[in-house]
C-alpha cells in the first residue's frame, strides 16, 4: 500500500522544465575571494575606459580601487535584459589595501587585459616590471588601453577625412594662382588709367625742346605698348588659368563623385552584410527558441507522463488498499463468529457440570 509519504516523494522527483540561457553567453574573466563575498570581474567597456581617465586619486591603490565598481560585481552573470550591477563606492572603500592588490593582481593577469599586457599589430606589449605592484601594473594597462582608443579614433577620423584633403589642397594652389594673376592684371590697369601728356600746343617752340618731346613721346608710346602686351599676356595666362583651375574643379567634383559613389556602394556593402548578420542573428535566434519550445514540450510532456503515471499508481494502490480493508473486515467477522463459537462450546461443559448435582439433592 502506497502511503502519502510515499507520494510526495515522487512528486518531488519531477523533473524540472530546462531551457537554453543565453546569460551563460556573458561570463566574468576573473573570480576573487573578499570581504563583502566573492567578486567577479569583467572585461572593459568603453564607458570603463572614460570612467578612469576621469579618476582623480593620486596613489595607485587608491585609483583601483576607485574603478572598481566599474568592472567588479557580487553577481557572476548578467542577461541581456539587465545591466551589470557594480559593487557600490562604499563596499570599494571597506576593501583593505591588501585586498585591492589581490584584485588587481587577478585582474591584470585575466584576459580583460591581455591586449594591452601583449600587445599587436602597432602595438607595443606592457611589461611589467620586476618587483611591480599589481595596482601600478593595472594604472600603466589602463592608461595604454585608453591611449589605444583615442589612437583608433584618431586613425577612423583621419581615414574619413583624408580622402578630402588632397582635391581641397589642389583647388586651393590653383585658386591662389589665379588670384596672384588677377592682382598684376589690375596693377597694370591701374598703371595704364593715370593720364598722359600730350604734345605741346605750341608749333612754333625751338627744335630742340620739340625734339625732346617727341623723345618722351615716343618713349611713353614704347612703355604704353610694352604695358599693353604684358596686360595681353596676362590676360591671357589668366584666361588659361582660370580653364586650368575649372579643369581642376571638375575633375575634382569628378573625383569626389566617383568616391561618394564608392563610399555609396561600401555603405550598401556594409549594409547588407549588416542585414545578413541580423538575418542570420534572427535565424539563430529563432532556431534556438523553436529548440527551447521543443525542449520545453517534451519536458510538459513527460511531466504529464510521469504526473499520469502517478495518478494510475495512486489509483491501482486505493483499490488495492479498499480490497485488502474488506478482507479485513472479512477476516474480523469470521474471528469474531469463531471467537463466539469457543465461548459457545466452553460453556456448554459448564453446563453439563452443574445440573447432576441438582439431581442429588432433589433425591436425597
Amino acid at each position: 500500500m502506497t502511503t502519502d509519504s510515499e507520494s510526495g516523494d515522487r512528486e518531488g522527483d519531477e523533473p524540472k522544465k530546462k531551457g537554453f540561457d543565453f546569460s551563460s553567453l556573458l561570463k566574468h574573466v576573473a573570480e576573487v575571494d573578499t570581504a563583502i563575498g566573492k567578486l567577479y570581474l569583467f572585461p572593459l567597456r568603453t564607458s570603463d575606459l572614460q570612467a578612469f581617465s576621469a579618476l582623480h586619486a593620486t596613489t595607485h591603490v587608491d585609483r583601483a580601487r576607485q574603478f572598481l565598481p566599474c568592472i567588479a560585481s557580487l553577481y557572476p552573470d548578467y542577461g541581456l535584459k539587465h545591466e551589470r550591477v557594480g559593487i557600490t563606492s562604499e563596499q570599494a572603500s571597506s576593501l583593505s589595501d591588501e585586498m585591492v592588490e589581490a584584485i588587481a593582481e587577478a585582474f591584470v593577469s585575466s584576459n580583460g587585459l591581455r591586449s594591452a599586457r601583449e600587445g599587436g599589430k602597432d602595438r607595443a606589449p606592457i611589461v611589467r616590471e620586476e618587483d611591480e605592484h599589481a595596482t601600478a601594473y593595472l594604472d600603466r594597462l589602463m592608461r595604454s588601453e585608453v591611449e589605444e582608443e583615442a589612437n583608433q579614433f584618431k586613425k577612423l577620423r583621419e581615414q574619413v577625412l583624408g580622402s578630402t584633403h588632397g582635391i581641397f589642397d589642389q583647388m586651393r594652389k590653383a585658386s591662389q594662382a589665379l588670384g596672384d594673376t588677377r592682382q598684376q592684371f589690375e596693377r597694370l590697369t591701374r598703371a595704364s588709367a593715370f593720364p598722359s601728356t600730350g604734345i605741346p600746343p605750341s608749333i612754333e617752340a625751338r627744335s630742340l625742346e620739340l625734339n625732346n618731346h617727341m623723345v618722351e613721346h615716343s618713349a611713353r608710346l614704347a612703355r604704353e605698348r610694352s604695358e599693353d602686351r604684358e596686360m595681353v599676356r596676362l590676360t591671357g595666362q589668366m584666361t588659361a588659368q582660370s580653364a586650368e583651375t575649372l579643369q581642376e574643379l571638375a575633375a575634382a567634383a569628378s573625383t569626389m563623385l566617383e568616391k561618394l559613389d564608392q563610399r555609396d556602394e561600401e555603405s550598401k556593402r556594409t549594409t547588407k552584410i549588416q542585414l545578413w548578420i541580423a538575418v542570420g542573428s534572427v535565424a539563430v535566434a529563432a532556431a534556438l527558441a523553436g529548440a527551447s519550445f521543443l525542449q520545453d514540450w517534451f519536458n510538459n510532456k513527460s511531466g504529464d507522463d510521469w504526473q499520469a503515471q502517478v495518478l494510475d499508481e495512486l489509483k491501482v494502490s486505493n483499490l488495492r488498499s479498499s480490497k485488502l480493508e474488506g478482507e479485513n473486515a472479512d477476516l474480523r467477522q469470521k474471528v469474531e463468529d469463531l471467537s463466539s463459537a469457543v465461548r459457545a462450546l466452553e460453556s456448554k461443559p459448564a453446563l453439563s457440570q452443574t445440573s447432576p448435582s441438582k439431581n442429588t439433592t432433589k433425591k436425597k
